[in-house]
Parts: structure tokens; C-alpha cells; sequence
């Protein structure tokens, strides 16, 4: 019989401090050589070896934790048990997509002042760790929140072209906002995308509606990205393997991806050219009669199966310090024995 206990799911805070590491090269340095293709010195831990901004004028979604109105009017409730932020039942503002162009309001982001609370946000962070930033409510996202799910997937079906020009005035404003961002808030080195484009199961859309109305205005926004020297991530929950392709197309350097998705066949299909952060899994960090061994072997058996050529980020809550301390201590330790002596080496697909 399996055994049952309930996982947290929520952003919680370390249990403990943080082990001291004999970093060889700062935080920063070693996950960009991550993001730019190659074997880093050891695997970067996200939310470890990075840190996050946010900019307080950006109301795209209000702040994490906090329920309330966007700034194009969708009211949003904050769930604690899942620890994340849902549109409030029976609120969609769009009764008929069609009229988006009448009914729909964008933000006047050049009266919007994007540098308030900069100063004191550029002191909070550390020079050795890459700043990035996620942008909230990507093109397919910010559809899913203006109506019910259905609705707007068929307005995609029946209405292709009007539905390619909401996503590409989407895009011209996703655009303005990253100009705003780059010109008048702190240095940020990675621009993460959140747009969810998949169930547990597969993906919203097929492929080739994907490829049609998602993709083009995407890599317009990608290469805008591009031209600030930023990053480009993608956070996209659900199994959306089939899409790893066009991620790379995009010019996204790495997937914040879910255990759904058979992560060598990702490798496998985009030759390399897309880093996966893959999140430990909570069932067996979180299971209360682990032990220390159990949890080392799991983190080396990750390692084995999908970072011994490079590419890979780890991800991982622990609620005990005993866990939290050997995951960090066993990622940092054990991959760099692995890579020793290859840091720098282009990365490649692992190894079938």
C-alpha cells in the first residue's frame, strides 16, 4: 500500500542556513555558463544561485501572495493552499473575444513610472548572482484570463486570424514592457516568460496552432530580449515536450520545466540547445521517514539520468534541514567531481 502524507506546495522558507560552499567562481559566473551552452562547474540550484526582482509598478498580476485587480481590470484571488494566484470564479471580463478590440484596454505604460523603489531594490541584491525577473501572464496565459478556457480555445479554432492579431498586440505590449523595465528599472540578466501552455496530459493546442498563432509573435518578443543581451527563459507548467523545439526557436536558454515531460526525449529533440530546470521530487524530499542516504541517491540518480553532459538546473523545497543541507551539499559536491575538468566544454544531450 502507498504510503500517504501531504506535500507542500507553497514558496516556504529554507529551514535552516544555508551551507557554506568553496564556490570556485561566483554564483553568477557559473550559471551563465549554463544559459550560454556550457558545463558549468557545478549544477546550478535556482532560487539558491540566482536571485529574483520585481518591479512594484508592474501590475501585469498583482504582487505574489495578494489578491486584487490587474491593470487591464481582472480580478485575481490568491489561494494559500496551492500558493498561487487564480482569477477569481465567475469574473472573466471578456464575454465575447471577438470585441477585444473595443473592450479590451492595454495600460498607457509611458505614463506609468517604472523606477520607483529602485534604489532601494538595487540594494538588496548581490553582485555574484544573476537578477532576474519573471514576466507574468505570457500571450496564451493572458487569454486564459479574460475568459473561460473553452471559449477562448475555440475562438483560437474559428477565428484564427483575428485571434494571431490579439496575440501579436499582446506581444507590442509585452515588448513596450521589457523596454520599460530595461531602461528604467535594475539590471536584470534574465527575463523569465510564464506562460502555461500545458495540462498534465499534453498540450493546450496542437502543435501546428501553436506553430500558427503562439510562435511568431514570441519570437518577436525573443528577439527584443535578444537585443538587451538578457537571458530568455521559459516557465511553462504542463507536459509541453512537444513544444521544446519552438522554444529554441524562440531563443529561450532554458526550460523551467515539470516531471511530466520525459526530459531525455527534450534533450534528445532540441540537440542540447535548451536547458532543462527540473524540480526534485516532492514525494520523496518531503516524505518524513527519509533518510539521508535515500535522499543523496535520489539527488545522484537525477544527475546520472540528465546532467552528465550539461544542461541541466535543479530545483527543490525541503522542509527539514536535513534535507535541505544534503541536496544542496550533494548537487554541489557530486556534479563537481562529474564536471571537473570540462568546465566551459560545450554542453551536449545526454547520453541515451
Amino acid at each position: 500500500m502507498a504510503k500517504s502524507f501531504t506535500i507542500e506546495s507553497r514558496m516556504v522558507p529554507p529551514p535552516c542556513e544555508m551551507p557554506k560552499l568553496d564556490y570556485p567562481v561566483t554564483q553568477k559566473e557559473n550559471l551563465k555558463m549554463l544559459l550560454e551552452g556550457k558545463i558549468p562547474y557545478w549544477i546550478p540550484m535556482m532560487g539558491i544561485d540566482h536571485q529574483m526582482t520585481a518591479c512594484p509598478a508592474d501590475n501585469d498580476r498583482p504582487p505574489y501572495g495578494t489578491s486584487g485587480k490587474d491593470w487591464f481590470g481582472v480580478s485575481w484571488s490568491y489561494v494559500d493552499v496551492v500558493g498561487g494566484q487564480t482569477v477569481t470564479p465567475n469574473t472573466f471580463i471578456m464575454k465575447d473575444m471577438s470585441n477585444w478590440r473595443n473592450e479590451f484596454i492595454f495600460p498607457d505604460l509611458d505614463k506609468i513610472d517604472f523606477s520607483v523603489g529602485r534604489e532601494e531594490a538595487e540594494k538588496k541584491l548581490s553582485p555574484d548572482k544573476i537578477t532576474g525577473y519573471v514576466m507574468q501572464d505570457g500571450l496564451f496565459e493572458r487569454l486564459m484570463s479574460l475568459c473561460p478556457t473553452e471559449e477562448g480555445l475555440a475562438w483560437m479554432i474559428e477565428e484564427p486570424e483575428d485571434a494571431a492579431d490579439f496575440f501579436n498586440a499582446m506581444a507590442d505590449y509585452k515588448i513596450a514592457m521589457i523596454h520599460k523595465l530595461m531602461k528604467e528599472w535594475v539590471h536584470i540578466d534574465m527575463l523569465i516568460n510564464s506562460d502555461d501552455w500545458g495540462t498534465q496530459m499534453s498540450t493546450f493546442m496542437s502543435p501546428s496552432v501553436f506553430e500558427e498563432l503562439i510562435l511568431p509573435p514570441m519570437k518577436r518578443i525573443g528577439e527584443v530580449v535578444k537585443s538587451y543581451g538578457v537571458y530568455y527563459v521559459c516557465h511553462s507548467c504542463g507536459k509541453c515536450q512537444a513544444l521544446a523545439p519552438y522554444m529554441v526557436d524562440i531563443g529561450f536558454r532554458m526550460w523551467e520545466t515539470q516531471n511530466m515531460n520525459d526530459h531525455k526525449a527534450v534533450q534528445k529533440a532540441t540537440d542540447g540547445k535548451l536547458n532543462l530546470q527540473v524540480t526534485l521530487d516532492p514525494y520523496v524530499l518531503q516524505d518524513p521517514d527519509v533518510t539521508e542516504e535515500q535522499v543523496r541517491n535520489y539527488v545522484r540518480s537525477v544527475i546520472d539520468r540528465l546532467g552528465t553532459n550539461g544542461g541541466l538546473a535543479l530545483a527543490f523545497k525541503a522542509l527539514t534541514p536535513m534535507v535541505y543541507t544534503s541536496v544542496i551539499d550533494e548537487i554541489y559536491t557530486y556534479s563537481r567531481k562529474l564536471y571537473a575538468g570540462r568546465e566551459g566544454q560545450p554542453a551536449r544531450p545526454q547520453d541515451a
